[in-house]
């Protein structure tokens, strides 16, 4: 067989080539620590990797955007504590606002630290992140939430949504609170309904915030929720020197229905169905004409009580109670309906209004008067309060999910690390030892070529 020198030369050179381009490759992998250097060296496991750290990528962003919310919800808790202990401290102030020992000018010196608790909490209701972006406005992240006309006349300038960062694929949880729920939306009274006194009252009575026995009853649709109960005093014919005596009534006070409409027992007498819109009932001497007999500190309760023959509604309950404390005159009337929403502003302002226009007397009017407007206070204070702290537990609960979901992502996060670990790093000890061994062959190839290439005819002419 006849083999030429071009293919020698060829055939050497070729195999010089490959090793050459092995060793090259090796070198590569080693310096990189990568098996995979191009997709053609294993077009499967490149595909595999691609997509691990695509997932990886969207991950990390995940852990990130959790950092970001926990970030902002931490300010918002932040500023919710101050406000909580904002509000402790006024409570503190109205609870020390209705000692009877203080003074007018006392009381005026307490409203002026009011005001500087109230230009405290406008501050705090306007707080933004750090980066100019409003905690309290909802979407609206650029807009001043709450803006003030007078005092306690506060309007609400967000909307009422809550923006939203997503910290996993199923999971974008709220990092802002719209501010007139936390601020504005606060039942006053005891949540269900609301007592007060008229502020004509020249008596001493103070009435309680009562209390709900059967909340399915008091949303009964015969119940109208606004009711007023009105005293009336006569002389004791059996002891004109001692204490009067005192009945009351409970009249339906709502002139108009939900839907609109004219209420025809408007201005009745729920106990005996009396129409107060003749005019007043008639008096007999000695007697005194309104139908239950009143005790300081008793039950008020709304319902049909034993021995009541001619009820405006037969068999009336509307599951709730009130007691009034001190002595009613005639005329003086209290109110009992549904609770509506309060504001913190306001609230703060009625205190205010209450401090300043206190005044004292020598029948106990005055102060009757200035407790009945601090009772409520004091109860919308409370209400206030657990709206705050409610908002609070709600942003807790998200700060616990936003710590859970990152130990989530983090430890995905390994798991895909050790995914492409498996897929793309490099095996050191078989590495290394392809290397050696691909050396060693180079070695020969370059050897054995030398010898090869001197192999000619000519040498031996």
């Amino acid at each position: 067989m006849r083999v030429a020198t071009s293919t020698i030369y060829n055939l050497g050179v070729s195999g010089l080539q490959k090793h050459m381009s092995d060793q090259a490759r090796l070198q590569n992998q080693l310096s990189t620590g990568r098996r995979i250097l191009t997709p053609s060296d294993d077009p499967i496991a490149s595909a595999r990797a691609l997509s691990v750290s695509q997932a990886q990528s969207k991950n990390e962003q995940y852990v990130t955007n959790t950092d970001s919310a926990d970030s902002a919800l931490r300010m918002t808790e932040t500023t919710l504590q101050q406000v909580t202990t904002l509000v402790q401290n006024v409570q503190q102030l109205a609870i020390n606002a209705g000692n009877p020992t203080l003074a007018a000018n006392e009381k005026a010196i307490l409203e002026t630290e009011l005001q500087g608790r109230y230009q405290e909490l406008m501050g705090l209701v306007n707080s933004t992140d750090g980066e100019g972006t409003y905690l309290f406005s909802g979407f609206r992240g650029d807009t001043k939430p709450f803006t003030e006309s007078t005092f306690g006349n506060v309007t609400y300038n967000g909307d009422q949504g809550q923006r939203r960062v997503q910290i996993s694929d199923a999971r974008a949880i709220p990092v802002s609170e719209a501010g007139s729920q936390v601020f504005q939306q606060i039942k006053n009274g005891n949540k269900t309904f609301a007592t007060g006194a008229n502020v004509a009252n020249t008596g001493s009575g103070i009435i309680s915030m009562g209390e709900v026995l059967d909340p399915t009853k008091w949303a009964n649709a015969a119940n109208v929720q606004d009711f007023r109960i009105e005293f009336n005093s006569i002389p004791d014919p059996t002891d004109p020197t001692g204490d009067p005596l005192i009945n009351y009534d409970i009249i339906d006070d709502r002139a108009t229905l939900p839907d609109g409409s004219a209420n025809p027992n408007y201005n009745f007498s729920m106990v005996d169905g009396y129409d107060y819109n003749g005019g007043p009932r008639p008096a007999t001497p000695g007697v005194n004409p309104y139908p239950r007999s009143y005790t300081s500190n008793g039950d008020i309760e709304f319902r049909q009580l034993p021995g009541e023959t001619t009820p405006l509604i037969a068999g009336w309950d509307f599951g709730v109670k009130t007691s009034i404390e001190g002595t009613p005159k005639t005329g003086d009337t209290f109110s009992l309906e549904a609770s509506t929403n309060r504001d913190v502003f306001t609230v703060l302002a009625d205190l205010s209004s209450a401090l300043k226009s206190y005044k004292t007397d020598g029948t106990g009017t005055g102060q009757a008067t200035f407790q009945n407007q601090l009772n409520n206070v004091i109860a919308n204070l409370s209400n206030s309060l657990d709206n705050v702290l409610t908002t609070q537990a709600s942003i807790g609960s998200r700060m616990n999910e936003t710590e859970s979901v990152r130990n989530t992502n983090e430890d995905i996060n390994l798991q895909y690390s050790q995914t492409l670990s498996k897929l793309q790093d490099l095996d050191w000890a078989q590495a290394i030892s392809d290397f050696a061994q691909n050396q060693t062959l180079l070695e020969a190839a370059r050897t054995s070529f030398s010898k090869v290439q001197n192999l000619s005819l000519f040498q031996y002419i």
